[in-house]
């Protein structure tokens, strides 16, 4: 009898130690949220270049859960300098901006308490083989010039060049002031016209060159005088 209750206590204290194991086991089982992108332990050079030092990169999770209108919070760690940063998404994807060449880890949570395995990669970012456009020059009317004193009006004119071919608008700083206020964002053409001017005053602009993927160039003050 005695060797019987030892052997019903062996087995019982087995199965203790096993529903223990078995139970951290479906606790990630249970979770609905599995993580897709960025992956586990990677290196990742995709992404979109914001400057030389951030991009933004797309994260993707999935949601075993068909539940409509559902809230999703995301826990970015920035390993190297310990920043937290909070997210939330209604869709199973979130557009983030990180820093480049850093380490992050990552994690997604909902409402009701599902929770996804923490993943961590480290964020390389696109590689950068577009050039910016080289800085506007003036062509009318050329800096210092002065135009006729009767002139009520005045057609700017400058040209912008780019090595990739990839220039997109143009902004416009204009006034009397030697540091003019932006007066015209997104100008699609090299020329902005009509704009008035009084005789006798002194005035100044520049023009800042944007392409397609957000490279940016200023070109010099440039000035004219009336009569």
């Amino acid at each position: 009898m005695r060797k019987t209750i030892i052997f019903l206590s062996y087995i019982l204290a087995i199965g203790i130690y096993s529903c223990g194991v078995d139970s951290e086991v479906l606790e990630f089982q249970k979770s609905t949220i599995k993580l897709l992108y960025p992956e586990d332990n990677s290196e990742v050079t995709d992404g979109t270049i914001l400057t030389d030092s951030t991009n933004t990169l797309v994260f993707e999770w999935e949601f075993l859960d068909n539940t409509e209108n559902h809230l999703f919070i995301i826990e970015l760690i920035n390993l190297d300098n310990d920043i937290t940063e909070i997210y939330e998404s209604n869709s199973n994807e979130a557009s983030i901006p990180l820093q480049r060449n850093h380490n992050y880890s990552w994690q997604v949570t909902d409402s009701i308490h599902n929770i996804s395995l923490v993943w961590t990669f480290k964020n390389i970012g696109p590689w950068d083989t577009s050039v910016a456009p080289l800085p506007a020059t003036a062509i009318s009317p050329v800096s210092g010039a002065s135009i006729s004193q009767t002139s009520t009006t005045v057609n700017l004119i400058w040209k912008a060049e780019d090595e990739d071919n990839d220039i997109l608008k143009f902004d416009l700083y204009f006034g009397e002031s030697e540091n003019p206020a932006i007066l015209h964002e997104d100008i699609n053409a090299s020329r902005y016209n009509g704009i008035p001017v009084e005789a006798g005053k002194i005035y100044y602009w520049k023009i800042v060159t944007k392409d397609s993927v957000g490279n940016e160039s200023t070109s010099e003050m440039f000035n004219f005088s009336v009569g």
